[in-house]
């Protein structure tokens, strides 16, 4: 049997080469997924151990943080352990945040205070002194460096820092959870406590009690502290899923194309074996009449698939060891901690297991007709699958005799057809997808950037005290200004939670409509619910709000999406919202001004000039805009042009499969042909046109199904990440045109995969 297996690898090492590269990408990126699945999450939990991070994190007001509020926390149940520290919390604008202004809460801690809780860990340090020290996710995503000067906006003040170092925090990380944090010597801090008073906070950092749910825990404290206001409260659980979101859409891509992949493989290994069952059927009852049972024959058959299959799988690993590292970045510059990912010895047994698992499978499927072969029938050139099937004859065929052979070839074997208009089905819809990706990431940008987004204007103005209404009605008088809205964003607390809610009268002129269910609020008396919450509270409900020491009931009639925000948001009127906060009706409301990208900074010109006496400040929001569609879409470019080199790999791999097969199968037929006159191109054209029915009638089907599912495809994906409402356009030309690409391209490769036809003689042929 040794030597059987041996002489099957001699005969067909072209064909093994090629079942080997497909599964070498199928192991490299199952290999690079698992790796991922087991060392991203064991990598944040160690790091959130080592730094001591707390469970949960509850921020008063100094004033409010009295021996009695401490003393609530510390009777709550399911808190362990308590720690204060004094903060400064404001919502502020970074300049120059990878080249524009970035409007963020930020907190401010003294670096010189002892801490047990929530520790950090120094990554770099500038040379000589410094008075900021930020975190890595600001440092890298806002392309910071230490020694450098970063000015936040605060309170309608600049304020200049020089930056003293960078170090990894566990407690806030990135800016999912809405916060960036920083520390500052406490020289540094005191004067900024005396500069904004209004921003003195008490952070109390709560361990939990084993076994205990932090997310219970936080909810427990904020309906505890009400009264007391907790302009923040997080937990542990919930950071890490918002940190964790690109890691898990990662690695969703990676296991549904090494799937997809794996499907071809598996396909193809069936094919192949029953074509060598087939071509050496003789063999093979020569074996059976000497003696040899079906199943060991069949076993011979089955190693060099084995053995192909397992190193293939191990030479993947070893290149997904490359990959790996690379898509870790991305990672880490996501969720704003240190990892380098490294090769796990449980992501590669279980590649491997998986992988020679399914090969075995479907190469016992492909010989199991083995077991039912008579040796006489054999010898005797007897098929029970020529019995099974008949060829139509030519002269029943339509068409002049070269129509009519292409035809008769075309339907000689339902098995390949099978298989190359399966392929031709999967790569379309890969193909499909990845149009789908590159049109909405860099033709209309804008979609991806609102999918993953909530309403972004061209310009953020802040008006004056009781300066909004003459604001709002200069702004819009100045020429290149479309539309201005008031449009702010608050804190309420729901369901013992503080979220943002999304406060204005005018969400039906917004650019970006984030509903995906209902209604937005049009009374004082109604809400739209963040995805997160929809569950707990179905639309025609009532849900109670609270801000402050105010606690009022709404009725909720509709739900919104906010990738950002985890779906933990709401929609209020701005009579709503006053109802909570009388004084709002008093306070400036933030001002959206809509214009054309290219007259932004025309526009914000004119605003200064013209407003300099009611609004205090303006933010172009158009150059984030911008700067984060280019990140998008060059990661989304990056991705659609390796499904495509993916989809063209592994097409032409099948194909010199299915046609080195197919020359060798038929091989004598050819022969007769070339000594009746007919010459190699014609023979190579006829072999290609052969394929080409399966191939169209594969594509079609593909651009049709891509064509229904593309919309509910990419919006379950993106659901993994928040999105409950996509902005992508999926116009119908994308499959279409994918179809007749591929179409093309497979005709081309099969047709260059026929030139060893040339090397078939017939004067070779009757010699032998």
């Amino acid at each position: 049997m040794r030597t059987l297996a041996l002489h099957q690898w001699r005969r067909n090492k072209g064909s093994f080469l090629g079942f080997g590269a497909i599964i070498l990408i199928a192991a490299c990126m199952l290999g690079s997924a698992l790796t991922l699945l087991c060392t991203v999450g064991p990598r944040y939990t160690a790091l959130a151990d080592e730094l001591h991070t707390a469970d949960v994190d509850i921020v008063v007001p100094r004033t409010a943080a009295t021996a009695d509020v401490r003393d609530v926390i510390d009777r709550t149940t399911g808190v362990a352990a308590v720690e204060p520290h004094d903060v400064l919390l404001m919502d502020a604008q970074i300049h120059d945040f990878r080249g524009t202004d970035f409007a963020i809460r930020t907190m401010i801690t003294d670096a010189d205070a002892p801490r047990t809780l929530n520790q950090t860990r120094v990554l770099a340090t500038a040379a000589g002194s410094g008075d900021l020290t930020i975190a890595q996710y600001t440092a890298q995503f806002g392309q910071f460096a230490p020694g450098e000067r970063i000015e936040l906006r605060i309170g309608g003040h600049d304020e200049s820092f020089r930056i003293a170092g960078v170090v990894e925090e566990m407690e806030f990380g990135n800016a999912g959870s809405q916060i960036l944090a920083f520390s500052a010597p406490a020289a540094r801090f005191a004067r900024l406590e005396r500069a904004y008073p209004q921003a003195r906070m008490t952070e109390y950092a709560v361990s939990v009690s084993a076994g205990a749910d932090p997310r219970a825990v936080r909810s427990r404290l904020e309906r505890a502290l009400a009264q007391a206001g907790t302009p923040v409260a997080i937990d542990a659980s919930s950071v890490r899923a918002t940190r964790m979101m690109v890691s898990r859409l990662i690695i969703l891509i990676l296991v549904v194309f090494a799937v997809l992949v794996t499907v071809v493989i598996l396909a193809l290994c069936t094919f192949h074996i029953r074509n060598i069952v087939e071509t050496d059927r003789t063999d093979m009852g020569v074996l059976k009449a000497l003696g040899y049972t079906g199943q060991m024959i069949s076993h011979a058959m089955m190693a060099p698939y084995l053995l192909v299959c397992v190193g293939a799988t191990v030479i993947g690993l070893a290149l997904s060891t490359l990959a790996t590292p690379a898509i870790g970045s991305l990672i880490a510059l996501q969720a704003g901690f240190t990892f380098h990912a490294q090769a796990d010895a449980r992501a590669w047994l279980i590649t491997i297991a998986a992988l020679a698992g399914v090969t075995l499978l479907f190469a016992w499927i492909g010989v199991r007709s083995l077991r039912a072969l008579q040796p006489i029938e054999a010898i005797r050139g007897i098929s029970a699958r020529s019995q099974r099937h008949t060829v139509r004859p030519l002269n029943r065929m339509p068409g002049n005799v070269r129509t009519a052979i292409s035809l008769q070839q075309a339907a000689a074997s339902p098995s390949r057809n099978l298989l190359v208009g399966c392929m031709a089905f999967l790569m379309t819809l890969i193909v499909s997808f990845a149009a789908v990706l590159t049109y909405n990431a860099t033709v209309t940008p804008g979609n991806l950037y609102n999918t993953l987004s909530t309403e972004t204007p061209q310009v953020v103005a802040t008006p004056s005290q009781r300066e909004t209404t003459e604001a709002m009605q200069r702004i819009r008088a100045i020429p290149g200004v479309q539309n201005v809205i008031a449009y702010t964003t608050a804190r309420v607390g729901i369901d013992g939670t503080q979220m943002p809610a999304f406060v204005s009268d005018d969400f039906d002129a917004t650019r970006n409509d984030i509903r995906y269910e209902g209604n937005h609020p049009a009374t004082a008396h109604e809400i739209a619910m963040g995805s997160a919450l929809a569950d707990a509270h179905p639309i025609g409900s009532k849900v109670t709000v609270s801000h402050g020491g105010t606690a009022l009931s709404y009725t909720v009639v509709g739900y919104i999406q906010s990738v950002n925000d985890g779906g933990t948001v709401c929609e209020l009127t701005n009579a709503g919202y006053t109802r909570l906060d009388p004084d709002f009706a008093h306070s400036p409301h933030t001002l959206y001004v809509y214009c054309d990208g290219a007259d932004t900074a025309r526009v914000i010109r004119a605003i200064e000039s013209t407003c300099a006496d009611l609004v205090t400040h303006t933010t172009d929001m158009e150059h984030m805009r911008e700067t984060s569609q280019q990140m998008y879409g060059s990661i989304m470019s990056a991705v659609s042009l390796a499904m495509l080199i993916l989809a063209i790999g592994l097409t032409g791999l099948v194909l010199m499969m299915v046609v080195r097969s197919t020359i060798v199968r038929e091989r004598r037929r050819f022969g007769i042909l070339k000594a009746l006159g007919y010459t190699s191109g014609q023979l190579m054209r006829q072999i290609a046109a052969a394929l080409m029915p399966a191939t169209a009638a594969g594509a079609v089907l593909g651009a049709l199904v891509a064509g229904m599912a593309a919309r509910p495809v990419t919006d379950a994906l993106f659901a993994t990440v928040g999105v409950m409402r996509s902005q992508f356009d999926h116009p119908a030309l994308l499959p279409i045109a994918a179809a007749l690409a591929l179409t093309a391209v497979q005709g081309a490769l099969a047709l260059g995969f026929t030139t060893p036809i040339r090397t078939i003689s017939p004067y070779q042929l009757i010699t032998e």
